[in-house]
Formats: structure tokens, C-alpha cells, sequence
């Protein structure tokens, strides 16, 4: 991937270092290695970072003549691919796998798919997920094409982001839609468990109940969900919080919730990240990128509602 940008009066007598990290957004670890590499020239000539420019120069810097290794495992395995542009990949995650790798798992995850398609597809089988989900949630999960990309993507999602997810729950809230604000916390040093404390960090959930309904005597509400906030298991601990937890969750649940997900069979919590919604870092266009629900026994209970 080449990037270019033609010097205006702003730039004139300042050097490529300065629009490489202002204009294309480079970390200072990406240009010394864009240094390395002969990845930057002017006017077509290899040049350094201290290259000072005239006005009309042609900076360019091939971001992946820089790229560091990957170290991600290609393997082939069908993706539900949901966008695509020169930088990025969105793929429906499925239910029950990983993201990406780890020291006690490094095959078999979503990355190690993505990194398989881009492989056969480029011959490249470098991927950066941008974005996470826990291994049961399913849906919308970004990926990028090399380092730099992600760097990037990482602060459009920050900074501009709209991330919706549906959810099943037991019960009904009180008010049909509303804001769920308690600061969330890790419970305690090496554990994964977060629970709602005074000393937390804020977190924001907004919810909307879109279907109600009775299963096995227990009321059951489906929720349409928007995170303000992105704290680890936010939506799984404010449902909880609520006295509404997810149905299959077996980390965040209750007597009531444990007992109705072992009749109905569901061992995962029923979440999905249905929308990721950002302004592409390229293209600088607002994207909406929509992850149809496969997953069966969510469908089921929503039929059965």
C-alpha cells in the first residue's frame, strides 16, 4: 500500500518526517521503519525522514515495504466476508471461536481464517484485528490489511464510532428503552470477571427492548443494544447489574437465567454486534457495515417469542 500527498505552501520548507505523521497518520515506530526500508522518497527518489520539501513535491511512503512480521498462521477456512476496501476486511464472526491467536491457542481463530482468505487473494496473509469480541459473541469483527491500517482504523473507531449488538435476556426492564450507566471494574488481579463498583471506570449502555415474551413460564425480553463506552464484558455486566442477565451466559448470570438457559440448551451468551458503523481512514467515507444473525439458537428463541 502506497501512500501520497502533494506539498502545499503549509508544507513547504518542512520536512517528510512532519507529513508522514501528520498527514498520514504514521506512529514514529512506522517511520523508522519506513527509514529502513527505502520506504520514503519525493518526487519518486528514495529520500529520509529529514528530506526538506518544496512546494509541489510528491511525498510517498510504501507502508507495506515496512511491514513487521505478522506471525499469524494462514489457514482456509470459509469467512462470511461483510466489507472490503484497499485496507480492510469485515467478516461475521461466528460463535465459539476466537479472534485471533494466543500463546495457548495460536490456530483455528478468526485471524488465522482472514489471514488464509488474504493469503489466496494477495499473497499476502498479514491481518491486525481492529476490533475484538469475546470467543461466544458473535458478528461484526474489522480487520487490517497490514500495521499501519490498523493503527489508523484503531483511532477512527475511537474517535467516531457506533457499535450496535442485539441481546436476549431474561425478563423485561422496567422502561422499554433507557441508559444502563454504572462504572465497571475488574474484580480482582489475574481474574477475567468485571463487576459494577463505585471505583470503576464509567461505562455506558443505551438499550431498546424490540420483542417481549413468555418461554417455559419466564419472561424473555430482546434487546437492541448501543455501546458508549467499550469496557471489557460492558454489556454482559450492566445486563447483569440490571437483574436482567444474558440467557447462556455462564459467566454473568442467575439462579432464574442459569435454570431457563439449561432448558432451552444455550451455553453461550446470546449477544451479537449486529452494526459497526465508522469513517473509513482512506476513504474518509461513513461506512455501516450490517452482520446478518446466523446463529441458530438465538433465532430459535426469537421465533419462539
Amino acid at each position: 500500500m502506497k501512500l501520497t500527498f502533494k506539498v502545499t505552501e503549509s508544507y513547504a520548507g518542512k520536512t517528510t518526517y512532519t507529513v508522514l505523521r501528520r498527514e498520514f497518520g504514521c506512529s514514529a515506530s512506522l517511520v523508522r521503519r519506513l527509514k529502513r526500508s527505502d520506504g520514503i522518497a519525493v518526487n519518486g527518489i528514495s529520500v529520509f525522514s529529514n528530506h526538506v520539501l518544496a512546494l509541489g513535491d510528491i511525498v510517498s511512503a510504501d507502508v507495506t515495504a515496512a511491514e513487521p512480521p505478522c506471525g499469524i498462521v494462514p489457514e482456509h477456512k470459509k469467512i462470511d466476508i461483510l466489507y472490503e476496501s484497499e485496507g480492510l476486511i469485515a467478516v461475521n464472526k461466528p460463535c465459539g471461536i476466537l479472534v485471533h491467536p494466543s500463546r495457548s491457542k495460536y490456530t483455528g481463530t478468526l485471524a488465522n481464517f482472514v489471514a488464509g482468505y488474504l493469503l489466496d487473494a494477495e499473497g499476502s496473509g498479514v491481518c491486525h484485528a481492529v476490533n475484538r469480541l469475546d470467543r461466544d459473541t458473535s458478528g461484526v469483527v474489522l480487520f487490517a490489511r497490514n500495521s499501519y491500517m490498523k493503527d489508523i482504523s484503531a483511532r477512527a473507531l475511537s474517535e467516531s464510532s457506533v457499535k450496535r449488538y442485539i441481546a436476549i435476556v431474561h425478563g423485561v426492564f422496567d422502561e422499554p428503552s433507557g441508559v444502563i450507566s454504572f462504572p465497571i471494574k475488574r474484580f480482582e488481579e489475574g481474574n477475567m470477571l468485571r463487576v459494577v463498583s463505585s471505583d470503576g471506570k464509567p461505562a455506558v449502555t443505551r438499550y431498546e427492548t424490540i420483542m417481549t415474551g413468555a418461554i417455559h413460564g419466564e419472561a424473555v425480553s430482546v434487546l437492541r443494544l448501543m455501546l458508549e463506552t467499550g469496557k471489557t464484558h460492558q454489556i454482559r455486566v450492566h445486563c447483569l447489574a440490571c437483574g436482567h442477565p444474558l440467557l447462556g451466559d455462564t459467566l454473568y448470570y442467575n439462579d432464574r437465567s442459569a435454570e431457563l438457559s439449561e432448558h432451552l440448551g444455550i451455553h453461550a451468551q446470546a449477544l451479537h454486534a449486529s452494526t459497526l458503523s465508522f469513517k473509513d481512514p482512506l476513504t474518509r467515507r461513513f461506512e455501516t457495515i450490517n452482520a446478518p444473525l446466523v446463529r441458530e439458537d438465538m433465532k430459535n428463541i426469537a421465533a419462539a417469542l
